[in-house]
């Protein structure tokens, strides 16, 4: 049986980059994490621990010298090889500039 590639659902081009990030939700303070990939629409992070399906979070990515703050909510969740967890978020809430940003970020601008 052949190998079929899936084709790639995502509509908005991500920056592959490393970039601090925050995350926190109510009743738990604010964590510090990495993020691997971002684009206006998301991020993928690594976690020491799972956050849990559908989760909202507050998030804070430092960007150059701009501060955008978001809402996200946890879409997915895997567990790495180093014991660390990846988490995909897409953004529920985030300013119209902040998301022109991301994209201007992210195409190099």
């Amino acid at each position: 049986m052949e190998n079929q590639v899936k084709p790639e659902k995502r509509r908005e081009q991500r920056y592959q980059g490393v970039i601090d990030v925050v995350l926190g939700t109510q009743g738990m303070p604010g964590r510090p994490v990495t993020a691997l990939n971002i684009s206006a629409s998301g991020l993928y992070c690594v976690c020491e621990e799972a956050l849990g399906d559908l989760t909202r979070v507050d998030v804070s990515i430092k960007l150059d010298d701009n501060q955008v703050m978001a809402r996200a909510v946890v879409i997915r969740e895997e567990e790495l090889p180093d014991g660390n967890w990846g988490i995909g978020l897409f953004f529920t809430r985030i300013r119209f500039e902040d998301r022109q940003l991301f994209a201007s970020y992210v195409n190099g601008e």
